[in-house]
């Protein structure tokens, strides 16, 4: 094993503990040495990959918005109706965070720092900028199909991306990371907002069993 890879192991390692603590703790209440013991070193262990907390947790967001971009920078198949993709896309993006709650808790720690750093701010935008991108064009493609109502389809996109992510939220306030409302529930809810006839349950849609295939 290079002394390369090695390194990069224990940089995974040390910020795995300390995405557990930042998302625990805070960032602010998170100390070098409550990382080094999450992850079983010293802190010297710690301060040899990472000499400050700063580093760290910008090596974290790094990490993450680099999972995320390459999550939904994809084009989702075209065999099927405009809508009946949409209901897929919203249940499959809520499942993820259903899944796994430290990383919404994480995402929501990133959403505060950007407040305040530049360069976080920046990074986050390209990663909503996906989302977007992604949503927009199934979107459009629905208007064009005639079963989404005409209109901005980026500024539908983003109205529906603040909507998911905004319930993703909540699973930070569940204990066990549920969300405030089912998958299917809430794209059907999406599709009320965009389709020009809101008859159609997007409950058949998007409550088959696992996880769609979206790519």
């Amino acid at each position: 094993m290079t002394s390369q890879r090695t390194d990069e192991q224990r940089k995974q390692q040390i910020r795995a503990a300390a995405t557990r603590c930042f998302v625990r703790r805070g960032y602010a209440a998170t100390r070098l040495l409550d990382i080094a013991r999450e992850a079983g070193l010293s802190k010297g262990g710690v301060y040899f990959h990472y000499r400050a907390k700063d580093q760290l947790f910008y090596d974290i967001f790094e990490n993450h918005s680099r999972v995320l971009q390459e999550r939904w920078d994809f084009d989702p198949v075209v065999d099927q109706p405009a809508d009946r993709t949409m209901a897929r896309l919203i249940a499959t993006h809520l499942r993820t965070m259903e899944d796994d709650p430290d990383e919404v808790r994480l995402f929501n720690l990133l959403v505060a720092m950007a407040a305040q750093e530049g360069s976080f701010r920046d990074k986050l935008a390209e990663v909503l900028e996906t989302m977007h991108k992604l949503y927009a064009g199934v979107i459009e493609r629905g208007m064009g199909e005639g079963v989404f109502v005409a209109g901005d389809a980026r500024e539908l996109a983003v109205a529906v991306v603040a909507f998911v992510t905004g319930l993703g939220a909540q699973t930070a306030l569940d204990g066990e990371g549920r969300l405030p409302v089912a998958p299917p529930v809430a794209a059907e809810q999406v599709l009320r907002m965009l389709k020009v006839h809101s008859s159609a349950s997007a409950v058949e849609f998007a409550a088959g069993p696992g996880q769609p295939q979206m790519n």
